[in-house]
């Protein structure tokens, strides 16, 4: 094996955590976690400036604005430099020059995507049918929610991004293996229905449903629609447990109004959370829990319910500051603007999902989806060069 394409290899499970298993959470593993990862952050630095157009700026702003907002915690929180390593899981988004200077080849990516991403099904089964234990997160145990045991299952970046690539291999591959990868995909679409999160199930079927209108000849256009609605409507009408939960849960947010949870702290953190002009627009760092800074962070979740990882952007522009949702906002409108290939299309639903949800979940800044961002904003770099070169030619 290629020594490059093994060190990215174990470069995701280190930097989901090991799916934030429970083993990992101290001793040995995590601090093999953190060591890894730094390795891999500085091995990645010397080709920070190497590369020009595209996606590159965007990640220099977000980088930039991390570091920097390290130093920020310090300055309006007296979060000492010692908790720096708290940030080091958020902080690996060079790993996108060492990616297009080693030249992974998009396959081999792809294929490190798929297999972790079957893995995360067979570890969220396994955790799902043995929720009496946790074995994967931080809950001290699994409860019923909107009328299932909820097992919302960590590092899911791998899942979606591997989601969208069996969709995409549906429309691109060879007649004999198309029923393979739409079966993929269906079980990907019943363990996000398994997790009851409701935002992610109307984006991901909404891109599902974007994707094969996409392809279908316009006969069938209809048909696919009348699919997914009656379909749709099928599963809100049952009388299940898990139908009624997400119905009920429903109802009680639409009912909140502007007492909604999310709402009101999104709006203490926008007004009344940042103390000072230069934290508003460098941020105020990231939290360790251990910190007076973290432990403030901490009460108010404890207390009021205002959790930063439900406000998802705000949360972005809280911790890192203005120019980290610059950052965002250039790959958002790039992911736009630059054309791929159709058997690529699986990068736009990869962004455009993570965008759609970054209101209410943090998806943006998880560390458990951003070597998964870092994957998808390779590849498309990658294109986005033979495009240039191809056309200067």
């Amino acid at each position: 094996m290629n020594l490059k394409l093994g060190f990215v290899i174990f470069l995701v499970i280190f930097s989901i955590k090991f799916f934030d298993a429970t083993i990992a959470q101290s001793g040995i593993l995590k601090n093999l976690t953190y060591g890894y990862i730094l390795i891999a952050v500085l091995i990645s630095l010397p080709y920070f400036f190497k590369f020009k157009g595209g996606f590159v700026l965007p990640i220099q702003l977000i980088t930039s604005a991390i570091i920097f907002s390290i130093f920020m915690a310090q300055i309006t929180w007296g979060q000492e430099l010692s908790y720096a390593p708290t940030t080091l899981p958020y902080l690996i988004w060079p790993i996108f020059f060492y990616l297009l200077n080693s030249k992974i080849s998009i396959r081999n990516i792809e294929t490190i995507v798929l297999v972790y991403g079957t893995l995360y099904i067979i570890l969220f089964l396994f955790q799902f049918t043995h929720s009496n234990i946790v074995y994967f997160g931080f809950h001290e145990e699994f409860k019923e929610d909107r009328g299932i045991i909820r097992v919302n299952f960590p590092g899911g970046g791998v899942f979606f991004l591997s989601c969208f690539i069996a969709i995409n291999k549906v429309t691109t591959t060879a007649a004999k293996y198309k029923y393979l990868w739409f079966t993929y995909a269906i079980i990907g679409i019943v363990i996000v229905v398994l997790q009851v999160t409701r935002q992610t199930i109307f984006v991901m079927l909404l891109l599902y449903l974007i994707h094969f209108l996409r392809s279908v000849k316009p006969k069938y256009k209809i048909a696919v629609v009348l699919l997914f609605v009656v379909a749709g409507y099928a599963f809100i009408s049952m009388e299940t447990k898990l139908s009624n939960g997400l119905r009920d849960q429903q109802k009680e947010d639409a009912s909140a109004g502007k007492d909604y949870i999310r709402i009101k702290a999104a709006d203490y953190f926008l007004t009344q959370f940042t103390p000072n002009l230069a934290s508003k627009i460098f941020g105020n760092g990231f939290a360790n829990d251990t910190s007076r800074y973290g432990k403030a962070v901490l009460a108010l979740g404890d207390s009021y319910g205002y959790f930063l990882s439900d406000v998802g952007l705000v949360e972005v522009y809280i911790s890192f500051g203005i120019f980290s949702i610059l950052g965002y906002l250039l790959i958002f409108i790039k992911s736009f603007t630059i054309t791929i290939p159709a058997a690529y299309y699986y990068l736009k639903y990869y962004l455009w999902m993570i965008m759609a949800t970054s209101l209410t979940s943090d998806s943006l800044i998880n560390y458990g989806f951003l070597i998964t961002t870092i994957f998808v904003l390779y590849i498309y770099q990658r294109l986005y060069m033979l495009s240039v070169q191809n056309s200067s030619s």
